[in-house]
Order: structure tokens, then sequence, then C-alpha cells
């Protein structure tokens, strides 16, 4: 393959498979150089050939997994047959969307990938549908087991069923699920109703599947948004989401959210969970982790109404009496007014109610689904080091000079304090943190 080729190859598929990745350069590479190595500051060095001379760098906000760059040799492999067999030029966007399905499907099983990858293709296939006028959902858990042999009824083959519309009410994707076979026959029904872990990496809808996907067990679903989602060892591992896969690596992102590393990791992870249920939900969302140096500067650009805690009641207030020039004149220690006195003012009516919902609690303290309808308001989430809630639904102050929408000028504004992320609509998640050295927001994780 060409150079300019695998370029683009590169950068219509690896570069959206891991979402935050970039081409960075290239090195001059050998025939006895690896096809992919690692390289530094867990930056990756890949090639199509060995005979090629020369290695192209990738790197990205976070460093690439093992099972990543397992991936990525699978992809490659994959590459080089349809390369070989020269379909690519005829076929070139179908072809490469089958190479990316079936190297995820070959990373994640053997016995079952074929029967997966038959799964995916059908489900990217009904993505694009819908039924009596709504979007399609199905849900299903592909074991290691295999139970065909002659008296097994073909019509019980996933191939045929998937292919009927009645199988469009089979299942929601959430509760209800079949369970199919390594080889592709439907083995089950699986109703599940019973306590699952809130904590799982994966999107509140689909916590009951994340649970089931366990041991051998692969987890797949459509969501009503035309996602097609992946499980695996009870955590969502792969998303195609707008036609291109996506590939999660949870705790490297967690890591990066908070000033030092081990400080507060259930708040770390529970606003990751609910940034994870935002994008997902597709509502968009701003939410910002304070460092503890910074609780006191992030409530400049904070309005006193939207504030939930008395400390950041009564900081605001003296922010406000230094800032006036007028305050010796007016009376200069006047008492503040207490907050519970001042949540009576008609424009509290959502800090009132919120905070008499929260009854004190911390952000990891909350029920999960709570979290997730706080974000969707619109304004952004600020959160203290320790999880205290500071504010939710508030318009930030933005810095002069802020660039792009609201949500993305609030989030880089918000970056100088912590660590913010900021969802798109289209479910995108972008994490920001200030960089010290070159004074402006850089980012540090993108799903």
């Amino acid at each position: 393959m060409k150079k300019n080729q695998f370029l683009e190859f590169l950068k219509d598929n690896i570069l959206k498979l891991f979402t935050g990745s970039e081409i960075i350069g290239e090195e001059v590479s050998t025939p006895r150089d690896n096809i992919i190595a690692q390289g530094d500051a867990g930056a990756i060095k890949i090639k199509f050939s060995r005979n090629d001379n020369y290695r192209i760098i990738i790197k990205r906000a976070q460093p690439f997994k093992n099972f990543e760059i397992h991936l990525m040799r699978s992809i490659i492999s994959e590459m080089g047959k349809i390369h070989e067999a020269r379909l690519l030029d005829d076929y070139k966007h179908g072809v490469e969307s089958m190479i990316i399905e079936k190297a995820i499907c070959k990373s994640l099983t053997n016995s079952s990938s074929k029967t997966l990858s038959l799964i995916l293709s059908e489900m990217s296939y009904w993505s694009q549908r819908t039924y009596e006028g709504k979007r399609m959902r199905f849900g299903c858990i592909v074991t290691r087991k295999k139970v065909g042999g002659k008296s097994t009824n073909s019509n019980l083959h996933i191939s045929n069923v998937l292919e009927k519309d009645f199988s469009a009410l089979l299942t929601d994707g959430e509760n209800s699920f079949i369970e199919i076979s390594a080889d592709g026959y439907i083995t089950d029904y699986i109703s599940y109703f019973k306590q699952c872990d809130y904590n799982l990496y994966a999107p509140y809808d689909n916590l009951k599947l994340a649970t089931l996907a366990s041991g051998s067990k692969i987890g797949v679903c459509l969501n009503k948004e035309g996602d097609v989602l992946i499980f695996k060892d009870k955590s969502l591992l792969f998303a195609k989401r707008s036609g291109n896969w996506v590939c999660y690596s949870h705790e490297e992102i967690v890591s990066k959210l908070s000033e030092r590393a081990g400080d507060f990791e259930d708040v770390r992870r529970s606003i990751y969970l609910s940034a994870l249920d935002t994008s997902f939900n597709r509502c968009g969302g701003c939410i910002v982790h304070v460092n503890s140096t910074e609780t006191t500067n992030v409530l400049k650009h904070i309005d006193d109404a939207d504030v939930l805690d008395n400390d950041s009641y009564v900081a605001i207030q003296q922010i406000k009496k230094e800032k006036s020039l007028f305050s010796d004149l007016a009376g200069g220690d006047t008492e503040i007014e207490s907050f519970d006195d001042f949540l009576r003012d008609n424009k509290c009516i959502k800090s009132a109610t919120l905070r008499q919902l929260i009854t004190g609690r911390k952000f990891q303290e909350l029920d999960r689904k709570f979290r997730q309808d706080m974000l969707a308001m619109d304004g952004a989430t600020i959160i203290g080091n320790d999880g205290t809630i500071i504010a939710v639904g508030a318009i930030i102050k933005i810095e002069a000079g802020s660039s792009g929408g609201g949500r993305l000028a609030a989030a880089k504004t918000l970056s100088n304090y912590g660590v913010s992320i900021k969802i798109s609509n289209d479910g995108t998640m972008q994490g920001f943190k200030m960089d010290r050295n070159k004074l402006r927001a850089k980012t540090v994780f993108m799903l």
C-alpha cells in the first residue's frame, strides 16, 4: 500500500476508533522493526508492512493499552488480506468498516467472532431502520458454548431471525435480552430485573446488559439513538456512533480528573460515569471537578443564585463586597444575609429545589439517575474536590477572548480551576485542563 493511501486509512479509521488520537510525525524504519510498536510517552509507531521504510507516529492524551495495540495489529492484518485481494479500491468505505468490525470481534473472542460479526452487521443495518415509526432496539448476550448440529433447527439461527421484522419486538436492550450460542443459535430469553451494580463503566440505560456481560459472555445492543454498543467484563468497550467505531479506555480517563492521582477516586469515577450517561442520553452538558486550591476562584464565574452550598454562598458575598468601590459608604461590615433567607428569593427557585433534593449529600453519594438528570440542565455543574456540589445548571461568566460555542467556552474557562468536561449533543466527550506553560486550555481526553 502506498504511503498516502495508508495515511488516509489511518485518518479515516484508526484516529476515529481511538478518539482524540492524532498523527504527530513519522520515523525511518527497517524490515527488522515491528509493524506496530510502543513509542515514547505512550505513543504508537505503526506501518502497513514490514518492508515499509517509515513508521507513522500516533499519540493521544491517554496512553494506549495493550488490548488496543492488539486490536491495531488485528486491523492491519485484516487490511493486508483485503489489500492483497485488491478489493479496497472498488469497495473502499464498506470494506474498511468491515475490517474494523472483524478486527474488533477477533480481539474480543475466538470461538464467537463470526457470530458476533454477523450480529454487528445486522445491527448496523437496523440502526438505519424504524419499526412502526419508532427506532428499533435490540439486546443480546453471546456465549462461547456451541449448540449447532444436524438436529438443530436452522430457523433458530440468528441470521435468519434478524431478517424478520418480528425480531425487533423480542427485546428492548435494557431489561430484556436474547442469549445466542457461539455458533449463532438462539438458546434463551433473559429478563433482568435484579439489582445491578450502578458503578459499572457503562451507560445508565445499559447497566443490566453490562452486568450480564461477564466471564466469556459478550453483550451487544442497539439503543434508541441508533448506537451499537459492545460490552465485555461488565464494561462498555466499543460503540459505533454516527457510523464510526469508538474504543473506550475508562480507567485512564478517570485518573485524569484530579490534580493528584489517588485523590477522591470515588468522586472522579462518579463524575466520569455521569458524563458517560449524559453522552449516551444525547442531551449535552458541562461539568468541572475543581482543584482543592481553586474553590474560591471558580466562584468568580458563578452567580450567587446558582450555588447550592452555604460556604460558596458566603464566599461569593465576600467577593462582591471586596469588589464594591463603595463598600465603606454602603456600610462596610453589614451582616451578610443568611443563605436560607437568600434562597427564599424568587430567582433561587431552582437552587432551593435542588438543595432540598440533594439534602446535603455529595455528588458521589447521589443516585446515578439523579446525577444524569442534573447534568442535563442548561448550564454547568460545578463539583468541589471532595464531591461537594457547588452549583448545578450555572450560567458561566466567560473569560474575555473565549472562542467556540457557549458550552465549549464555559468548559475552557472552567479548566482554569480543575478538569472540565464538555459533552456535545452528538455524544462527544472532551476533557480540558489548563496548560500552565502555554496559559491555555488543553485537551486531556476525547471520546
